[in-house]
């Protein structure tokens, strides 16, 4: 009898055969792809979600919270360019306070010189203001905050004379502002503030247990003070009550906003004084400014920024962050605006006034997606990078010599045709190239005119030893990284500090030179 476990059949159907092997192997190897595609399918969501985030971010200064309300938001303001006064003992060694006057004349307290500096809006040094007439005075000792008056004067306060000195435009001295009674020995005038008929508000800082506001009439003659000491722990601690106010400016509606230093707060007032309610602030505020789309600018010493909110206290946006590059501040301390609507910010650890304005067009973000496909639409900004960075243009930094045999080499057809590539010069030396027509075209719009950051240039001309208009184009080349020069000094400079150079071999096809 044949032994059943020696049945040929029964062998055969028992082992699996090559088939069965590579179908199961096929299989597991589906499963496997299924498997990682899920795990790359999740992998990009989440990219889609960290950029989503970090885009909205950047515009609402606030992560996408599901289920929050969604409100209009706007971009930031960009960063234009930095005021510094010329190389030498009229540049800006540690400008505090910063106004700007009728004819946007800029006006700076440089605390380190006892002086006020005086700049054209486009950044020209004009002339300086120290001189006083006052008894034993002579100067002005420490210059702190500025307010330009419904005339045109420039008011200055000064805590060491302890007073407010009145100038005219040109900076002639007219009279000082003093408050009431004995107290004038002892108080401590900073912010400054206009209202509509004129009256005059001063932050006080002078005496410990009366840090207040004081206020004078047009004439000079004092109207009204409130406000006390009154040290918080929380924000809400001591409503109506100060420690260390810096920044005063008043509303259309007659509302006074005080940013209330050391209490990291802004508090409003009615017109005669009364407390109304407080802003909430990050940091320590100091120069505060309103201008004429109702939105209030809080200058942040210790977050190196500057806050933008509408008159109710919401955060609208912000600019700014601590360094020492382009659009960074270093202990910002006040702000103004000119009748453009840009805006200066006293920049005081960097030496300068910096100069920036608001895009052209507001920017809703896009609403916050609700429900998982919408996440996914996340992804298309993603996909478009690539062909966002092949779009992107080039810059090009052009030294005046470069210029010049570009002209005479009949290239200038070339340059306007180089669609992807931004030809740049220095903002002063750009007039000269502005209405030139030179084959048909004008140049002016071939070169476009770029601002620098006047830091980085004193910078560079004090470390290479060279001169301030080099100085500005090494800046501008160290910025972009190209640079366009036949001259042999300036191209080793730039080479110096990691610098593409090019000759005309750019414009003429045939290479480029290092």
């Amino acid at each position: 009898m044949t032994d059943p476990r020696s049945n040929p059949y029964e062998d055969h159907a028992a082992q699996p055969s090559q088939e069965a092997y590579e179908l199961v192997a096929s299989r597991e190897t589906a499963k496997r792809r299924r498997r990682q595609l899920f795990i790359l399918g999740i992998l990009l969501t989440l990219l889609a979600l960290v950029a989503y985030a970090t885009y909205y971010y950047m515009v609402n200064r606030r992560l996408p919270l599901p289920g929050a309300e969604q409100a209009e938001q706007i971009l930031p303001p960009q960063f234009l360019y930095a005021i510094s006064g010329p190389p030498g003992a009229d540049a800006l060694a540690r400008p505090i306070g910063v106004a700007v006057g009728k004819d946007d004349l800029v006006y700076a307290t440089d605390t380190k010189a006892r002086v006020v500096r005086v700049y054209t809006s486009d950044g020209k040094y004009r002339f300086t203001i120290s001189e006083i007439a006052d008894g034993e005075d002579t100067a002005l000792q420490a210059p702190a905050h500025l307010a330009v008056g419904p005339g045109d004067d420039l008011y200055v306060s000064d805590r060491r004379l302890r007073a407010v000195y009145v100038f005219d435009a040109d900076g002639k001295y007219k009279r000082k502002i003093l408050p009431d009674g004995p107290e004038a020995e002892f108080w401590a005038p900073l912010g400054m503030g206009f209202d509509a008929e004129g009256n005059l508000y001063v932050t006080d800082a002078g005496i410990n247990e009366k840090h207040r506001v004081i206020v004078f009439d047009p004439s000079g003659r004092e109207i009204r003070r409130f406000g006390k000491t009154g040290r918080a722990e929380i924000m809400s601690d001591f409503p109506g009550q100060f420690y260390f106010p810096n920044g005063a400016v008043i509303a259309e509606d007659g509302s006074v906003f005080i940013s209330d230093s050391n209490n990291r707060r802004v508090q409003v007032f009615t017109p005669t004084g009364e407390y109304e309610r407080i802003l909430r602030t990050s940091g320590i505020p100091r120069g505060v400014a309103i201008d004429e789309q109702a939105r209030l600018y809080v200058v942040d010493a210790l977050s190196h920024s500057v806050d933008v909110f509408d008159l109710s206290g919401k955060l609208l946006t912000g600019f700014g962050s601590g360094g020492v590059g382009p659009g960074q501040f270093r202990y910002a301390n006040d702000v103004a605006l000119d009748s453009r609507g840009r805006i200066y910010v006293s920049d005081r650890e960097n030496h300068q006034i910096q100069v920036w304005g608001w895009p052209v067009e507001t920017l809703e973000p896009p609403a916050l997606p609700g429900g998982p496909l919408a996440w996914l639409a996340c992804l298309a900004p993603l996909l478009l990078l690539p062909l966002l960075l092949l779009l992107r243009k080039r810059t090009y930094v052009l030294s005046g010599d470069y210029v010049e045999a570009a002209v005479e080499a009949g290239l200038v057809e070339r340059m306007a045709d180089m669609r992807r590539t931004r030809f740049v010069v220095p903002l002063d030396a750009w007039d000269a190239y502005s209405g030139r027509m030179v084959e048909g075209r004008d140049l002016g719009q071939v070169i476009q005119p770029e601002a620098h950051s006047d830091t980085d240039a004193r910078s560079l001309q004090e470390r290479m030893n060279v001169e301030h208009p080099v100085a500005v184009l090494l800046a501008m080349g160290e910025r972009s990284k190209r640079m366009c020069t036949l001259d042999p000094q300036l191209k080793a400079l730039a080479g110096a500090l990691n610098v593409e150079v090019f000759g005309l071999e750019l414009l003429t096809g045939e290479g480029k030179r290092r």
